[in-house]
């Protein structure tokens, strides 16, 4: 058997086992600090050792050759378009099913729409990736979407040798730029607070009903959006989600200075960068009435749970407020088109409005690249104006 141990910034895996009453353990390095490799890199090799084919306990064991080696086996073993789409399928099972699902559904529509599936992957053409991206009567961010799963496929099999032309280089070229509009998707304060009165004035109406519950109150609706809107969390890192191993915020990422709420810790997520937000007094709030509610929240509980009904005690699901807010919005009057996920847009940009730095703010949102969080600085057309006007 074995599992993950972290060694400073990076992921170990130890092997042990019991014989004649003695525990017997080694630990090699894996050379990652993404938890999501080293899952995946853990799961291969515990594989290969039920198979027989490694002996972890051998003096001179190194699971990253293993690993490589066992990579380079595959390549040999790719001779057709359907085996290179199984092999990337295969690479790809860390991933969230949803993950997994887009990827199936770009490259599976884009081997039928060719009818290449028993092609060799030598034999795909610039023309063959040009008759999915560019076809016509397809939106602009269709084209975005099937370029950069087909590229991800493609940057795969180049790593693996199996292909060595460079067609992206060129189809990036041709494509035409998205337009970036996310503020339709972000929800102001003011539509925040007229939410949150729609949430208490139906608690209000729920309340002189004769088959209230008092233990099934949503109390957890409040702090887990205010945590979005203030934390610009993603959904599923306050919500939880059975198929994301980071999902749900739990006790040990609240984290105390003085007796105080001061910082939420998320250890790498999407965005593979572990990061500290801190908590401003109008999130603290929310969140102390919650936990005052809520009760003691050891390290590995989980903060938002539900208080009655059949699933009492379980983790709140990101879908579920997700569904939630969406039903509020539009008791509120509030426009359709908001989002949990414009309340992750609306975060960044307030922290760039008011003064922070896109590294810092790219370190909060837990972005890969700063690349990502300069998107943002477009929005901030108001800020640019007051500085204006200030000369």
């Amino acid at each position: 058997m074995a599992h993950l141990k972290k060694r400073g910034r990076y992921y170990s895996i130890r092997f042990y086992i019991s014989q004649n009453g003695k525990e017997k353990t080694v630990t090699k390095s894996l050379g990652t600090r993404h938890k999501d490799v080293a899952q995946k890199m853990l799961r291969e090799l515990e594989q290969l050792e039920a198979l027989g084919k490694i002996d972890p306990y051998q003096p001179g064991f190194n699971p990253k050759k293993i690993l490589l080696a066992e990579e380079k086996k595959g390549e040999v073993q790719c001779s057709t378009v359907q085996e290179a789409l199984d092999l990337f399928y295969q690479a790809k099972q860390h991933l969230s099913p949803a993950s997994i699902d887009a990827y199936k559904r770009a490259l599976d529509h884009f081997v039928e729409l060719n009818d290449i599936h028993d092609e060799h992957p030598t034999s795909i053409t610039v023309r063959h990736f040009e008759n999915i991206i560019f076809k016509k009567g397809i939106k602009t961010a269709t084209r975005h979407y099937y370029f950069r799963h087909l590229r991800t496929w493609w940057r795969f099999l180049k790593k693996r040798k199996i292909v060595e032309q460079n067609h992206f280089e060129f189809l990036k070229e041709d494509l035409p730029p998205i337009r970036e509009n996310t503020r339709p998707k972000m929800i102001s304060e003011e539509e925040l607070t007229l939410l949150f009165k729609t949430f208490d004035k139906e608690l209000r109406r729920k309340e002189k009903l004769p088959e209230f519950e008092s233990a099934k109150v949503q109390h957890w609706f409040k702090p887990i959006v205010a945590l979005y809107f203030y934390g610009g969390l993603r959904k599923h890192e306050a919500g939880y989600s059975p198929d994301l191993s980071y999902s749900g915020l739990k006790g040990e990422n609240l984290i105390y200075e003085g007796g105080k709420l001061t910082y939420i810790y998320l250890p790498p997520t999407k965005g593979r960068k572990e990061r500290q937000v801190p908590i401003i007094k109008e999130l603290r709030d929310y969140l102390y009435q919650y936990l005052k509610i809520r009760g003691k929240v050891k390290p590995a509980d989980y903060v938002f749970i539900y208080q009655g009904g059949t699933s009492k005690n379980k983790p709140v699901r990101g879908d579920r407020v997700y569904r939630e807010f969406k039903r509020y919005a539009k008791e509120a009057g509030i426009p359709t088109t908001r989002s949990l996920h414009g309340m992750r847009h609306q975060a960044v940009t307030t922290w760039i409005e008011k003064g922070f730095h896109t590294a810092e703010a790219s370190y909060m949102a837990g972005h890969s690249s700063q690349k990502v969080t300069e998107k943002y600085t477009h929005l901030t057309a108001k800020r640019l104006k007051e500085k204006m006007d200030n000369l």
